[in-house]
């Protein structure tokens, strides 16, 4: 019966949700018109209810045309801006995991949360010659942020995450015995950051004389669908205190630790250094910080046709534009000089940032079939800005073909907090 009745409310909303998307189409359409109403009120409220309704839309406002009048277009040109922005932004959130089941079989749940995220999740057990079990969870998840939802179901399988894993992708793997297999309880969730506290050292070099160091290990894993440029930790945004509220010294409050993300693991370790504290202190009872990410948003598609005669084309979406400079022929085929530009990269295009020449870039015929490149060289280099040709092996004439460029629709930066409390020290 309860069966019945979830399926019910399930198909209730579903129905719904269908009528309004429906009406959609039509909502919007009278907003862009409203747009040129007489009344600035008028118009104010219209471009006001077309960002209410958020990045859903983008595909149904009208293209630019010079037919169309001109506060109309710039309102059109704010509004597609904001909620291409909202959009790109949107895909750096958390992602969330719904699931409502009893006697729920471990691969399937892990399967519905590969689903759901977009997180490719890997049961490694085998690879090292673990025992493979799928026992049975009872799961109550309601839009649960990832993390969460999958230390929940790995605590209750006694599974753990396998930290050193070289592909954008989560293995895990069974619990040491005597470990601690509950993963929920030891993190700090912020966004798609899982944070957790894995060592802490103390030392003290009898050469020196000096009164010893104490290293805060911080674990900093991502949801493996997203990609970093960079992670910087300011040791500004550090703080520690013992038991009797006082501040525990950093080694260099000024230092900033610029941590390289290299290869595909979602997972860096960040070394927090302090100085000793006296031998009094039993524990760090709070320990605060912020982590500051660069990241490349939602990566958009710029697509150029009329190859032969296209000169500096531009396209663009959210905080990138592409500007296709132009493409000719050459004695083995084809070559397509293009530049792309951010409004606001940050370093993330200085010069040691190599994530920039991984963008997809490729010709498409006429039958969709892709043809890649066979080499480029950079042409510009700037603090917003990076300049490619490309070369391409191809027979076909210019009009047959399309070149189609792949790149990040923003470079964001955000800050994540984390938290951790009642530390015991060594």
């Amino acid at each position: 019966m309860i069966g019945c009745l979830l399926l019910l409310g399930s198909l209730m909303a579903g129905q719904a949700g269908a009528a309004a998307n429906q009406q959609l189409p039509a909502d919007v359409a009278r907003l862009v018109r409203q747009l040129d109403a007489a009344p600035l009120a008028d118009r104010d409220a219209a471009e006001a209810e077309l960002l209410r309704r958020g990045p859903a839309i983008l595909g149904l406002l009208p293209t630019e045309s010079e037919r169309v009048p001109a506060e109309v277009r710039q309102r059109l040109g704010r509004v597609r801006q904001k909620l291409q922005r909202a959009e790109v932004l949107a895909a750096t959130e958390a992602s969330t995991v719904t699931l409502h089941a009893q006697d729920i079989l471990l691969s399937n749940a892990l399967a519905a949360i590969e689903q759901q995220s977009g997180n490719r999740i890997v049961d490694a057990r085998r690879r090292f010659g673990e025992p493979v079990t799928n026992p049975a969870l009872s799961l109550e998840f309601n839009a649960n942020p990832f993390w969460e939802a999958l230390d929940e179901v790995l605590a209750a399988a006694g599974m753990t995450v396998y930290p050193y894993c070289e592909q954008r992708e989560i293995d895990v793997v069974a619990a040491r015995a005597g470990s601690q297999a509950a993963r929920f309880g030891r993190a700090c969730y912020r966004g798609p950051f899982r944070f957790e506290l894995v060592r802490v050292l103390a030392s003290r070099d009898l050469r020196e004389g000096d009164h010893g160091s104490l290293q805060v290990t911080l674990q900093a894993a991502w949801e493996p669908r997203l990609s970093m440029i960079d992670l910087v930790q300011r040791l500004t945004d550090v703080e520690a205190v013992d038991e009797r509220g006082r501040l525990l010294p950093l080694a260099d409050r000024q230092a900033q630790l610029d941590v390289p993300v290299s290869g595909n693991a979602p997972v860096v370790e960040l070394n927090l250094p302090f100085r000793r504290p006296e031998r009094d202190v039993a524990k760090i009872a709070r320990l605060k910080g912020k982590l500051t990410a660069v990241m490349p948003g939602k990566i958009e598609t710029f697509r150029f046709t009329q190859l032969a005669t296209a000169r500096n084309v531009e396209k663009r979406f959210a905080e990138a534009t592409v500007v296709l400079e132009q493409a000719r022929k050459t004695r083995d085929g084809l070559e397509v000089r293009m530049r792309v530009r951010f409004d606001h990269p940050g370093d993330a295009l200085a010069s040691h940032r190599t994530w920039i020449f991984n963008n997809e870039a490729r010709l498409e015929d006429r039958q969709g079939r892709s043809i890649a490149y066979s080499s480029y060289e950079t042409t510009l280099q700037k603090r917003d800005e990076v300049g490619l040709a490309f070369q391409f092996k191809v027979a076909q004439p210019f009009d047959e073909m399309m070149f189609v460029y792949q790149t990040p629709a923003m470079i964001v930066a955000k800050d994540f907090e984390y938290e951790f409390r009642d530390l015991p020290l060594p």
